[in-house]
């Protein structure tokens, strides 16, 4: 494993990410993983709110079409993060926070493929004006709690050594 992670480490691609003095090095991809961020966030929020009952002006159906935009984000998301994580995968491996932030990740995106099950199913009761039901609003809770513990964790990577004394490991 740690052969992986050293090769991982010594690649072009996480040498030029962690070492260029380029500003379509280290800037650029953070900044991709930011913007990638914002649209996955922001389009799971929409969907999310949509399927708890709220922006009733907005048709199911229509906010269940932005799906392919969510993962796109997603996508940007993924490729700049596999990049930041190649510059230091070792560090990352043993950050608290990170493994926390990809578990969420996972989990938020667990919700949303549930809420897209629901809300296809609900799309006719609620154009009907049907409130959501109960496992339906508890989904999107979930979902929108763990893409704000995701961010959370995500910051927090920054800060390793904060994050093991506030956990006393």
């Amino acid at each position: 494993m740690q052969d992986l992670i050293t090769a991982l480490e010594d690649s072009a691609i996480a040498t030029f990410v962690r070492e260029s003095p380029s500003i379509f090095a280290y800037t650029t991809v953070l900044s991709l993983h930011a913007m990638g961020l914002a649209v996955v966030v922001g389009v799971s929020l929409v969907i999310a709110l949509r399927l708890l009952g709220g922006l009733r002006a907005v048709p199911v159906a229509n906010v269940l079409k932005l799906y392919p935009l969510m993962y796109v984000g997603f996508t940007v998301n993924a490729i700049s993060g596999l990049m930041l994580f190649a510059a230091n995968a070792s560090g990352m491996l043993s950050n608290a926070a990170f493994l926390t932030k990809m578990g969420f990740i996972v989990l938020a995106m667990i919700m949303m493929e549930l809420l897209r099950a629901r809300g296809s199913a609900e799309a006719t009761e609620a154009a009907a004006g049907a409130a959501p039901s109960g496992a339906t609003r508890a989904i999107g809770v979930a979902a929108l709690g763990a893409w704000g513990a995701a961010i959370i964790a995500g910051r927090l990577t920054a800060y390793p050594t904060f994050v093991t004394s506030l956990l006393g490991l």
